[in-house]
Protein backbone atom coordinates (compact mmCIF):
# COMPACT_ATOMS: atom_id res chain seq x y z
CA UNK A 1 0.00 0.00 0.00
CA UNK A 2 1.00 3.56 -0.72
CA UNK A 3 2.08 5.79 2.17
CA UNK A 4 0.04 8.86 3.05
CA UNK A 5 2.82 11.16 1.80
CA UNK A 6 3.13 9.23 -1.47
CA UNK A 7 -0.62 9.53 -1.95
CA UNK A 8 -0.44 13.30 -1.40
CA UNK A 9 2.42 13.62 -3.90
CA UNK A 10 0.08 12.16 -6.52
CA UNK A 11 -2.30 15.11 -6.07
CA UNK A 12 -1.97 17.83 -8.77
CA UNK A 13 -1.65 20.77 -6.36
CA UNK A 14 1.00 19.03 -4.25
CA UNK A 15 2.93 18.01 -7.33
CA UNK A 16 2.84 21.60 -8.60
CA UNK A 17 4.14 22.96 -5.29
CA UNK A 18 6.89 20.30 -5.25
CA UNK A 19 7.92 21.34 -8.75
CA UNK A 20 8.06 24.99 -7.73
CA UNK A 21 10.02 24.12 -4.58
CA UNK A 22 12.46 22.07 -6.68
CA UNK A 23 12.87 24.93 -9.15
CA UNK A 24 13.41 27.52 -6.39
CA UNK A 25 16.17 25.48 -4.76
CA UNK A 26 17.59 23.92 -7.95
CA UNK A 27 16.70 20.38 -6.89
CA UNK A 28 15.33 17.43 -8.77
CA UNK A 29 11.61 16.82 -8.37
CA UNK A 30 12.36 13.58 -6.51
CA UNK A 31 14.84 15.38 -4.23
CA UNK A 32 12.27 18.06 -3.41
CA UNK A 33 9.55 15.47 -2.77
CA UNK A 34 11.84 13.45 -0.49
CA UNK A 35 12.87 16.57 1.43
CA UNK A 36 9.28 17.80 1.82
CA UNK A 37 8.18 14.37 3.05
CA UNK A 38 11.08 13.98 5.46
CA UNK A 39 10.65 17.42 7.04
CA UNK A 40 6.84 17.40 7.14
CA UNK A 41 6.23 19.89 4.34
CA UNK A 42 3.83 17.55 2.56
CA UNK A 43 1.86 16.98 5.75
CA UNK A 44 1.73 20.77 6.25
CA UNK A 45 0.32 21.25 2.75
CA UNK A 46 -2.38 18.71 3.47
CA UNK A 47 -3.26 20.14 6.88
CA UNK A 48 -3.19 23.80 5.84
CA UNK A 49 -4.38 23.66 2.24
CA UNK A 50 -7.61 25.60 2.91
CA UNK A 51 -5.62 28.70 3.85
CA UNK A 52 -2.36 28.12 1.92
CA UNK A 53 -4.06 27.92 -1.48
CA UNK A 54 -5.34 31.48 -0.97
CA UNK A 55 -1.80 32.87 -0.67
CA UNK A 56 0.54 33.88 -3.47
CA UNK A 57 2.71 30.93 -4.47
CA UNK A 58 5.88 32.58 -3.16
CA UNK A 59 4.30 32.99 0.28
CA UNK A 60 3.21 29.36 0.30
CA UNK A 61 6.76 28.31 -0.61
CA UNK A 62 8.14 30.51 2.17
CA UNK A 63 5.76 28.80 4.61
CA UNK A 64 6.97 25.39 3.42
CA UNK A 65 10.58 26.44 4.00
CA UNK A 66 9.73 27.57 7.54
CA UNK A 67 7.85 24.36 8.36
CA UNK A 68 10.68 22.20 7.05
CA UNK A 69 13.28 24.21 8.99
CA UNK A 70 11.19 23.84 12.15
CA UNK A 71 11.31 20.08 11.60
CA UNK A 72 15.07 19.84 11.06
CA UNK A 73 15.46 20.85 7.42
CA UNK A 74 18.32 23.07 6.30
CA UNK A 75 17.20 24.37 2.90
CA UNK A 76 16.29 28.02 2.54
Amino acid sequence: PQSFEAHLLDQPVTECICRLFARRFQMTLQGAADYLCKFKGIRFLDDCYPSEHLLPVEDALDDLVAVCKNNGGAIG
